[in-house]
């Protein structure tokens, strides 16, 4: 349970800070796609955390759909061949797919396959990934714009209204952040 979610958000906003920064980037160091998999990662843990805590996030926030590319698998994926996503997804071709955050953060936290995409600029452009669930399926890709969106829509969000009510014949709880 989140208690005090500032601790929770603030790091959201220093995390898109540095990813919007990596954008721009002739060419990324091993250090930093390494701290672009921690971003990642612990980012959409951290929103993951939030959106499961009650009144920490707005339902407007709670609500949010995500486009993605989806790219589809051409042949078995295995922990030996992950890194091949050339050889193992349809690259040349992208279907555009909307997903709610939840969809979207439990596939990346619980990704088997997890890449970042450069530009040609060599600059961050998004990030290339899919679960144990839909690894022999497709390859999601999420562009940076929208990850830093994503994390600056959480960091910021104040829920300044909660109305909470049960049903007294069924006893179904209602709460509604705003």
């Amino acid at each position: 349970m989140i208690w005090e979610s500032w601790y929770w958000k603030q790091p959201l906003l220093e995390m898109a800070d540095r990813l919007e920064h990596l954008k721009t980037s002739s060419a990324l160091s091993d250090e930093e796609l390494a701290q672009v998999e921690r971003d990642i990662f612990i980012g959409f843990y951290s929103v993951r955390k939030l959106l499961e805590a009650p009144a920490k996030i707005t339902d407007k926030t709670r609500h949010l759909s995500i486009p993605l590319q989806k790219h589809s698998n051409l042949k078995r994926v295995t922990w030996r061949n992950n890194h091949r996503l050339d050889e193992l997804y349809d690259l040349s071709k992208a279907g555009l797919e909307r997903r709610d955050v939840i969809f979207v953060c439990g596939r990346i936290i619980h990704s088997f396959v997890f890449a970042p995409c450069m530009s040609e600029g060599g600059g961050l452009d998004g990030a290339f990934f899919s679960s144990d669930l839909d690894k022999d399926k497709c390859l999601y890709l999420i562009s940076i714009d929208e990850v830093i969106s994503l994390f600056r829509q959480v960091g910021n969000d104040d829920p300044c209204e909660i109305k909470w009510s049960r049903d007294p014949e069924t006893g179904k709880e209602t709460l509604i952040v705003k």
